[in-house]
């Protein structure tokens, strides 16, 4: 049609390739809670975000060590011509990491250093050994802030090295990056999925099936849910921790789908549409001021088949309780939870190992060398009971739990857990994270306001 733009590109039959199994092929890309928490320290350095991306990257990815032969296209009016391959094109298993080779090798020249924790984050530091820009990478999408020594010695150096495409500064307004839509408003960075949420479509339902909800799917309706709660969990882990629990819920229940199950899918749709939810990432005060505050929480046996779910919501805190979310997360506790205690303490266990990630990156993109003492961890549990076995030296009476409880205990005397504080349900933002029908109410009050409230903080 007129206006349409054609374009082509050159992919290989790479599953043809022999020992194909054999080719290193894993390649870094930066994950979500790494991207959020570079999100705010952009804000609290008050460094622009930018973004860039590379056109045709795979075509300036390094050289291939092996040899690879390919038949010309048609297009290409090679007759009775192979080619041999100087670099990966598309297709090859290995085109992604070959790529970020490249870009590590180039950045590295720059003397740029490959985070010890996320290798697909990038962080520079000046002659005074002060951290001067960090960069991410995903695929060919780059999102980086820093001084502007940093934008000559190094974004310059990209420029010149690889074709540039579209590049995206904040001054500019909204501008999105790998689906989210990032935004700058006076000191906070505001990163929002609207766009993406509202092109989201309902699952149909025949009305002849409306009546007999626990009728199970055809393979038509299986498929398509399945596709439905894939982009639901993208939108709830990307920017939704309101909707987190239905969305995991959801998915847990895909083996055992009916009508009803599109239904539920449906509620969620409506809820993605009807709430704004913005992420605020703010100037946070003094860096010495800021800690790192894990909200755990469990919910025994809550789930259909009688599992236990565990959640966290973990958040970056400076002065006056100003913070920005970081990372949140809602999954079955695989290991069988005897009582309320046992399923608090493994929450509450896989909360601080997330803590001691987010820990050790921070700390490496703000100092340049990751460490998680330098970054004050609180936990905050509403299990009074957990709280007494930690503080206690009385054991619990389940053995396999000593063990995890100690490992809290012993965190805390290597101070990589400043201490672990009992806090009232209703002031608990990881409870609507594990339970169904629970309120977000505080939640959502607590992301739109980008403050937390006294009693989370009281020490």
């Amino acid at each position: 049609s007129e206006g349409t733009i054609h374009k082509a590109r050159l992919v290989a039959r790479g599953f043809e390739e022999f020992n194909r199994d054999d080719i290193p092929k894993d390649s870094p890309t930066c994950g979500t809670d790494s991207l959020r928490l570079v999100l705010a320290i952009l804000a609290q350095r008050s460094w622009k975000t930018r973004t860039m991306d590379i056109k045709t990257a795979f075509l300036q990815g390094a050289e291939i060590e092996r040899k690879i032969y390919v038949k010309p296209p048609m297009e290409a009016q090679c007759k009775d011509i192979i080619w041999k391959l100087r670099k990966c094109v598309y297709g090859l298993s290995d085109a992604s990491l070959s790529w970020y080779n490249r870009v590590k090798e180039v950045l590295e020249q720059c003397k740029v250093s490959v985070s010890k924790v996320d290798p697909a984050v990038f962080f520079w530091k000046n002659n005074k050994g002060s951290v001067e820009g960090v960069l991410t990478c995903h695929v060919d999408d780059f999102l980086w802030g820093g001084s502007k020594e940093f934008e000559e010695k190094v974004i310059n150096s990209i420029r010149s090295t690889f074709c540039v495409g579209k590049e995206e500064l904040e001054e500019n307004g909204s501008f999105p990056y790998v689906g989210i839509e990032l935004s700058k408003h006076e000191n906070d960075l505001h990163l929002r999925q609207n766009t993406y949420q509202n092109s989201l479509k309902f699952i149909p339902i025949e009305k002849s099936r409306m009546g007999v909800k626990e009728e199970l799917l055809t393979k038509e309706e299986r498929e398509l849910l399945q596709s439905k709660i894939g982009q639901i969990l993208w939108i709830a882990r990307q920017s939704r921790p309101d909707v987190i629990f239905d969305a995991s819920n959801l998915a847990s229940s895909l083996k055992k789908a009916n009508v009803q199950t599109l239904n539920e899918a449906n509620k969620i749709i409506k809820n993605l549409k009807s709430e704004t939810v913005t992420l605020k990432f703010k100037k946070l005060g003094n860096d010495n001021a800021i800690r790192l505050v894990v909200f755990s929480d469990s919910s025994l046996g809550n789930l259909s088949d009688g599992g236990t779910q565990g959640g966290h919501f973990i958040v970056l805190v400076g002065e006056n309780g100003l913070f920005s979310p970081i990372t949140w997360q809602s999954k079955r506790i695989r290991r069988v939870a005897r009582s309320t205690l046992a399923a608090e303490t493994l929450a509450m266990a896989d909360a601080i190992d997330s803590g001691i990630f987010i820990a050790s990156l921070y700390t490496e993109l703000m100092y340049g060398k990751a460490d998680p003492t330098q970054l004050p961890i609180t936990c905050l549990t509403d299990c009074h009971s957990l709280w007494d076995a930690i503080k206690s030296t009385k054991q619990v009476s389940e053995k396999r739990l000593r063990l995890e409880i100690s490992s809290i205990r012993e965190l805390i005397q290597m101070h990589q857990i400043v201490s672990v504080k009992w806090i009232e349900t209703k002031h608990q933002l990881a409870d609507c994270l594990t339970k169904k029908g629970a309120s977000c109410h505080n939640l959502l009050r607590a992301l739109q306001d980008g403050v937390l409230g006294n009693r989370c903080l009281d020490e």
